[in-house]
């Protein structure tokens, strides 16, 4: 009798997230909330994000006022609009993770920023909206903050130099309007 292998079968999670680019001017000039957060490959600027809980009919653009309030710190916040929507993959312990981001601009006139230190959050700035661009990890943050620096001033993004992130086959980034 002829041993087949055994079958792996890979579980599958989908996630669906929401987060926001929270803004504010001052002297003529946008800025940006920013979260500095500790990744594998050491600490990262990222935007506000977290999950949307679906027990609670939250809707997507209530999800992302609510991460951008606790990861941020911020509680005047007045939403914008969607930015865009991005998916990507990535192998956790247990299963390939799935995972939908919903994106909002949202406006604020609150300067003080505090980091959510239980979700792991370092460090909280406000940075100039195109160096925030730079300081991004993720090339699909760029990418969103550069919409968000559209809308807000109608420059358009110059298309943001790639940090190296390598994806992994299969994976984003890619993004939605």
């Amino acid at each position: 009798m002829v041993k087949h292998p055994k079958k792996t079968t890979r579980r599958i999670r989908r996630e669906i997230s929401a987060g926001g680019v929270a803004a504010r001017q001052e002297n003529n000039q946008w800025l940006v909330a920013l979260l500095k957060t500790e990744h594998k490959r050491g600490e990262v600027w990222v935007l506000p994000k977290g999950h949307v809980e679906p027990g609670a009919n939250e809707t997507v653009a209530d999800a992302a006022r609510r991460e951008v309030q606790e990861e941020a710190g911020l509680t005047d916040l007045s939403v914008k609009g969607q930015l865009g929507v991005t998916r990507f993959s990535f192998q956790a312990e247990e299963a390939l993770v799935r995972k939908t981001v919903h994106y909002f601009l949202m406006t604020t006139q609150q300067k003080t920023l505090t980091p959510q230190q239980e979700e792991g959050l370092l460090a909280a700035t406000w940075a100039p909206i195109d160096e925030a661009i730079e300081l991004l990890a993720y090339d699909t943050d760029k990418e969103i903050v550069g919409r968000a620096m559209e809308r807000l001033t109608g420059v358009k993004m110059r298309r943001p130099p790639s940090r190296g992130r390598s994806l992994r086959r299969g994976e984003g980034p890619h993004i939605h309007t």
